[in-house]
């Protein structure tokens, strides 16, 4: 399954072996992203409607929404599809599990957008990137940041690997930075380019 957020308001959901969507589903803005599950399962997305959406694959009906105070940026779904974890222009994070459209928690930042986010594989740890120069990472336990790192620039991209024990973030600026899970940096890649976006 494929999954496509697109700029005229909708969510399509395509079959790997036919251009015809298999559902397509109007939010009230631009879709800024979407994510699937590993198994095809649950579909997340979020919108400049300011909403977080989740969808069964097999309906073009969301499952639930969650009206947050801002563009919604950034989604992210664990392998399962277990928990979604969202960044929005509200200045916050919101991690979900997909049985219920009440966060189980949210954190905010003074003053700072939250422009992506991932999350682990077993939905354990969540990295979150945010235009104040900050990667905010998490254990999906507790609202409380593990840790914090200052990235100097916009951090417009962040990825984790799959059991979590190491982060990379980049952003507006010719860097991008490994991190153990620890919260210690392994190497800052000098790159030839003039942001990062995953």
């Amino acid at each position: 399954y494929i999954v496509v957020g697109s700029y005229d308001d909708k969510i399509y959901l395509f079959d790997k072996d036919s251009s015809t969507s298999l559902w397509s589903y109007s939010t009230g803005g631009d879709v800024y992203s979407v994510a699937i599950s590993a198994d095809g399962e649950y579909i997340a997305a979020g919108s400049d409607d300011d909403k977080v959406y989740l969808f069964d694959k097999d309906s073009s009906t969301p499952l639930w929404s969650y009206s947050t105070g801002g563009d919604v940026n950034s989604v992210a779904i664990s392998a399962d599809g277990e928990y979604i974890a969202a960044g929005s222009g509200d200045n916050k994070v919101y991690l979900f599990d997909k049985d219920s459209s009440t966060p189980l928690w949210s954190y905010a930042t003074a003053d700072a957008d939250m422009r992506t986010v991932a999350i682990s594989s077993d939905g354990e740890y969540i990295i979150v990137g945010s235009d104040n120069g900050f990667v905010y990472f998490f254990n999906k336990a507790s609202s409380t940041p593990l840790w914090s790192k200052d990235v100097d620039t916009d951090a417009t991209s962040v990825s984790i690997s799959a059991d979590g024990e190491y982060i990379v973030a980049g952003g507006l600026a010719s860097n991008a930075y490994l991190f153990n899970k620890d919260g210690s940096r392994i190497r800052t890649y000098s790159l030839d380019c003039v942001w990062v976006r995953s």
